[in-house]
This record gives C-alpha cells, structure tokens and sequence, in this order.
C-alpha cells in the first residue's frame, strides 16, 4: 500500500505514531530504540500478515548486513515494552523459521488502511522514544574450559476500524522540547545520535556521576578520584528529581582520554558530570560540568576549592558546593542529611576503595589483592563493617572463579560475614553474601531468599542483590522472576558484562532463546575476548536445534581459550564424521584426560553434562556424586541444567536430589 503518514495506530492500551516517533500507554510515552521502533511500525502496519525475517531485515537495515539475530533482539525488545511474550502471543506471534505476524485488533486514526505493505525507514532521531536498554573468566593453569561452576555467579486478517484521532494535552508541549532538543543538537547527530540516549521519566531524569580526572596526570591520586565521586553520589542522590546511578557502575571510567558523552551512553543516562581537579600549594580545585548526554552540550559548569589533607574534610567540602548546584538543577531534598561514616580512619576507608576497584574486575587475582588490602583496612578499624563485609565477598568471588575447594574458601569467608552482621545487621552488602552462600555452598533456597529479600528491601538499588537473588531464581526453576531481577541488575549496571551473560541465560530459561541468543551476540560484539559468551552460545544453539551454528561457537570457544591448532582440527574432523555425538564424546574423553577421580575440581558438572549427552548415564551419575561430594558451585544448578535432562527419568535422579537436599 501507498503508506499514509499520517496514520495513528491503536491495539490494546497502546497509540503508535509513526510519524512523531512516538509510543505510548496510556497517554505516556514508551521507550524503544529506533530501530525496535522502526520495527514495530512495519509490522503494526502489516498486521495480520507474515512479516518474514529477511523482510524486516530489507525495511528496517535498509538492507546492510547483519546477523539474522538482531531481529529476534528488536522483537524481543518490543514484547518488552508492550508486555507481550512468545508463549501467550497478545500483539507479536512468532512463525517459526519463518518470520512474525502482528496478531492484535489494530484501529486506525486519521488516514485509512490499505492492504500492501509499508516501507519504514528508521531515522536518527532524539531520544523522545528511544532508550538504550542494552560476567571476566580465568584461565586455571593447565586446564581445559570451564562450565559455569568457575563463574562469578552462578545462565487471518485482523479487523480494522477507522476511529477519530485523540490526542493528550501534553503533546504540543512535548513536541516542542524535543524540536528544540533536534535544533541544539544538530552539529551533534553524527556524532552523539549514533546510539540514541535514554529518556527519563516526566519528573525523573538520570545521571552519571564519573571518577574525577587530574588536570596533571602525573599528581594523579585515584584513591581521592573514586572518593569525591562516592560522596557526590550519596550527596545528590538524595535530590528530589534524579536518579543516580552507584559508584560500582561508573568506576571503570578512569581513563583519562575517555568520553564522558559516550561513558554516558553505555550508562544509559541523560545527564554526566564529569570533573577534574588541580593540586597546588596545598590545595585542591575541582572544576565539574554537567553534560547533556542527548546534545554533548554543557548544561552546568561548579566549581570548588579547597585545602588538601584530609580526604574527609575534601569530600565533605567538594560534594557539599558542587551539590548545591546541582541541587537548583535537580531539587533540593526536604531533609538534607549528612552521609554516615563508615569508617573514620583515612587510610582505611582509601584501601576499601582501592579493593572494591579490584573485586569490580571479577577476577580471582583481585579477588586476592582485595582481600590483603581489606586485611590492611580491618586491621586500622576492627569496627569497618563495610569492610569485613568487602572482604566476605572477595572469597566468595576467589571460589567462584575457581580460587580453591568451596568448603576450604567459604569456611574463610563466613567468620568475615558475621563480623560484619556483629557491627551492622544492616550491612546490605553482608545480608547478600549472606544469599549467595546459602544459594551456591549450602544450597538453602530459603535462606538465600530470606537474607537476599532484606537486603533490597535495605537497598532497592542494591545491584549484586538483585544478580544474586535472579541466579536464585534460576535455580529454583523461577524463570520469569530470574528474568525479572536479572533486568534489574543490568538496570543498574548497564556496563556490566557479567550481568547481559546472565541475562541472556536468563531470557532462554525463560523461553525466550532468540532474545538470549542476541543478546550474547551483541555481547560478543561489544567484548569479544569475554570468555563465558562463547561458551554459552555453542549451547543455546544446540539446545536451539541448530547444531551448525553451535559448532561454529564450540569452535570459538576452544579458540578463547587458547586450545592447540590440532585439538580443533581434531574436533573438526569428528563433527564432519560423527556429528555431535561424536564432538561430545570426543570432548568427554578429552575432560576426564584432564580430571583426577576423587579430587576437587571445577570441571565435574561439565563432565557429567557430557556424559548425559552421549548417553552414559554411569558416567554422568560418577561425576554427580563427586560434584556433591565436593560441592561443586555449579551442582545447585542440577535442577534446571538442560544437558542434564537425559538423565532425568533415571531413580538415580531423584535419589541424588534427595542427598543433597536441593
């Protein structure tokens, strides 16, 4: 059909206009990212008509290339914002191997609706709609890829009626702004509007608060950096009209050369303030601007100035004169509070924060740096409960990333955690690890529940709460509500590559395994030497039924990990010949190569998986009881674990459930 511009689309409690750009609920504005938006268009337009894949690919990638699976990432962006899903199919009904089929009642206001398909091209447009919504893996020596038991944590034609058009008083007004918005930012577009900045709500806008930056990098101290942006944080976030996000997810940004716009734009925010200071003379100048993350442009320049020494009495004075003014910008708080001290030894509360920058990096050397360090801090204020608690985590996150047997590194860290819940029963960080122990060592889903639940209640923005609480979720077969709480922790932590791994597990739990699949291609995108990735997708694709595509990241994976040119011709060589039969059981012979029987190691579940796969349910069931024996992190996943359903139906099963009380 000849599309008409000016038509209005309505299905549900939904108004689509394409022309502005623009969805809403209710009379308020939803946001999708243009090319989610693009997407939606065409197929509310051909409603009731297959819309195949390659179809969306020609109208909304105008023909560019890219993987087939950017579109299941684009519809799986849609259900999001209408609330729709592949399994009840409200708006959006998948065919599969075909394409998508727009299946709701859709009315048309002003203009009318023909019968042939529309041609949408997505435009570079402000973030009136458009939102940006987009685990480090080591290497034991001399061993072969992990499982996840070595990650941080532990995957007919629709009637159609012609309706007069309705509008809401606000849209002049909102139009308006966001042609002012276009013109300010025109010089920017290319540069700025490659990806679209995130909208806030009507009243809530969003901000980024990044470590200061030293005008001389020779004088730089980044103890002082991470500790004037914690205050500022702590400070505005008690602001009437702003959401900030946590030190832990703008931490990474200590680049000198890094661009606070684009810093911006991975934070899905709409404001940063970026600052840097100058020392001289005994004093200290911080000089802060606040960027409009839509238009690159500054909105705001602070400044402060004061005398060095105390690192105290540096945060109190910078974040007290820099917060007024964002304060005029943002909303004074009704009842302005000081933020309480967790600690008033300087030196102390300076190696907590060089800590917590090593245990962000996930990994099992930082993990051990953290934990000397937060000795140190500990050591000067036995009363840092923050600290303890820090220090209960960086073991957790040493067993989690293979550092040594569970019960020998728990059994560390657990006098640490009750050290901390001694001096603060309210230390959210604690009550989490807390979780996470009873989830992964003790596997007690009602413990981890119980101390997971107050530390959000504590701590609604608490992050590593709501990844611990989803990977909770997951293993008591919770999906959707793993789901759920996994969107939450990439909420608040939009940078963090851990948190979309776990998502996209998540979204295939959860029946969504085209959305999972993007989601780990995107991530393999944005970080492609991010080990877990690759792991995950040969398996989401074989699960997937698409065993070509599984062994390409099979591949991948041995490839990441630095596995022998011959090892990978060999297994090429076994596909060619046998299939996956014969690449699991060649990969099965090739892990119990590398495992000792009756001793601790990571790889035990990974063996049993592959054991179940080729049909050897001895085998399998052998390395089960050796996981339980040494409680293998990754065994509390043994309900849900899908390489695991050959040996579901087998007595053994449930007999083993039973001795490990899951």
């Amino acid at each position: 059909m000849t599309h008409n511009g000016r038509n209005i689309y309505e299905f549900g409690e939904f108004r689509l206009l394409p022309t502005e750009n623009i969805l809403e609920k209710d009379g308020d504005p939803i946001a999708l990212k243009p090319k989610a938006f693009a997407a939606l268009v065409y197929l509310v337009g051909n409603h009731g008509r297959l819309v195949e894949k390659a179809d969306l690919l020609d109208h909304v990638w105008n023909g560019a290339f890219v993987e087939e699976a950017s579109v299941s990432k684009c519809i799986w962006e849609i259900r999001t914002a209408l609330d729709d899903n592949s399994k009840d199919s409200r708006y959006i009904q998948t065919v599969p191997k075909h394409g998508y089929r727009f299946v709701a009642d859709v009315n048309v206001a002003n203009g009318v609706d023909t019968s042939e398909k529309i041609t949408v091209l997505p435009a570079i447009t402000p973030s009136t709609v458009a939102v940006s919504t987009e685990p480090d893996m080591v290497l034991l020596e001399s061993e072969p890829p992990r499982p996840s038991d070595d990650l941080v944590e532990t995957p007919a034609a629709i009637p159609v009626q012609v309706i007069p058009t309705r509008r809401k008083s606000f849209r002049s007004a909102y139009l308006a702004a966001g042609l002012v918005v276009i013109a300010a930012a025109s010089i920017f577009a290319y540069f700025y509007l490659r990806r679209p900045a995130p909208t806030s709500t009507a009243d809530i806008a969003t901000l980024a608060i990044l470590p200061l930056k030293p005008v001389v990098a020779e004088n730089r101290d980044q103890a002082l950096e991470f500790a004037i942006a914690d205050s500022l944080i702590l400070k505005i976030s008690e602001a009437k009209n702003v959401n900030v996000k946590r030190l832990f997810a703008v931490r990474k940004f200590t680049d000198l050369q890094a661009d606070p716009v684009a810093a911006g734009r991975e934070l899905e925010v709409n404001y940063v303030l970026a600052s840097n200071y100058q020392i001289s003379d005994g004093r200290i100048r911080v000089t802060s601007q606040l960027i409009n993350v839509e238009t690159g442009l500054a909105d705001r320049t602070f400044r402060s100035e004061t005398d060095t020494g105390n690192v105290f009495t540096v945060q109190d004075v910078v974040a007290g004169e820099i917060s007024n003014g964002l304060f005029a910008k943002f909303g004074t708080p009704e009842n302005l509070s000081n933020p309480k001290r967790a600690t008033n030894n300087e030196k102390a509360y300076t190696l907590y924060n060089e800590a917590l920058f090593l245990l962000d990096k996930n990994n099992r050397d930082g993990s051990l740096k953290a934990i000397d360090l937060l000795d140190q801090a500990v050591n000067l204020d036995p009363d840092y409960a923050a600290a303890w608690a820090a220090k209960a985590q960086a073991y957790c996150l040493f067993a989690h990333t293979g550092g040594g047997i569970p019960s020998e590194v728990f059994a560390k860290a657990e006098p640490n955690l009750e050290k901390a819940l001694a001096i603060d029963e309210t230390n959210v960080t604690a009550l989490t690890i807390r979780g996470m122990i009873a989830r992964d060592y003790y596997w007690n889903a009602a413990e981890a529940y119980k101390n997971l639940d107050r530390a959000i209640a504590l701590d609604p923005n608490a992050m590593l709460a709501h990844r611990v609480l989803a990977g909770a979720y997951y293993q008591d077969g919770r999906f959707a509500e793993a789901l759920a709480e996994g969107k939450k922790a990439v909420d608040l932590n939009p940078t963090g590559l851990w948190d979309k791994w776990f998502l996209a597990e998540y979204q295939t739990a959860a029946g969504f395994p085209d959305e999972g699949i993007a989601g780990l291609l995107h991530l393999a995108e944005i970080e492609p030497k991010f080990q877990p990735t690759y792991y995950s997708l040969w398996r989401q694709y074989f699960l997937s039924g698409r065993p070509d595509k599984a062994f390409e990241y099979f591949l991948k994976n041995k490839e990441i990990w630095e596995a022998k040119p011959k090892e990978i011709q060999d297994f090429r060589n076994v596909y060619a010949k046998s299939g996956w039969k014969g690449v699991f059981r060649a990969e099965l012979d090739l892990m119990r190569s590398y495992d000792e029987p009756n001793k601790y190691s990571t790889r035990k579940m990974y063996i049993a998986e592959l054991a179940a796969q080729v049909g050897d349910a001895d085998v399998a069931f052998q390395y089960l009881d050796e996981a339980l024996k040494f409680r293998v992190l990754q065994f509390s996943n043994i309900k849900v674990d899908p390489l695991l359903e050959p040996l579901r139906s087998d007595p053994r099963y449930s007999q083993l459930l039973i001795r490990a009380k899951v």
